[in-house]
């Protein structure tokens, strides 16, 4: 069986207008990371506010090609002053940033909805 194609959505936060969620679904592997990036990027013209959550439970797949397009969505939001976490990466997504050697990643990283919600106010 096959595994889902990496798909995207925006949500916005309602009780937080200055930030938007980008749910990640699907994989991120080489055979995808081009389009991956380009649709990361693109969702994070579209959020523009101040602070973005990049949820990452329904991600199925990642290899390092995918964790260097985390890692490059993750640096242009903060290179644009948007405040941005990782919200419920699974361990296979944890490990991946562990070996590829993401220590800032995994610094932006937050186990569950609770924690990025905590880590978004401060």
């Amino acid at each position: 069986m096959s595994q889902a194609r990496f798909e995207t959505e925006l949500a916005p936060v309602p009780e937080m207008p200055e930030a938007g969620t980008i749910h990640l679904r699907g994989r991120v592997t080489l055979e995808d990371a081009a389009e991956a990036r380009q649709t990361l990027l693109e969702e994070l013209d579209k959020i523009g506010g101040t602070k973005v959550v990049f949820e990452l439970s329904g991600i199925e797949a990642i290899d390092t090609s995918g964790a260097a397009v985390l890692a490059e969505a993750l640096r242009v939001g903060l290179d644009r002053g948007q405040r941005v976490l990782l919200c419920s990466p699974s361990a296979a997504v944890m490990e991946i940033f562990r070996l590829a050697g993401f220590q800032d990643v995994l610094d932006h990283c937050c186990s569950d909805p609770q924690e990025t919600w905590r880590r978004l106010q401060d």
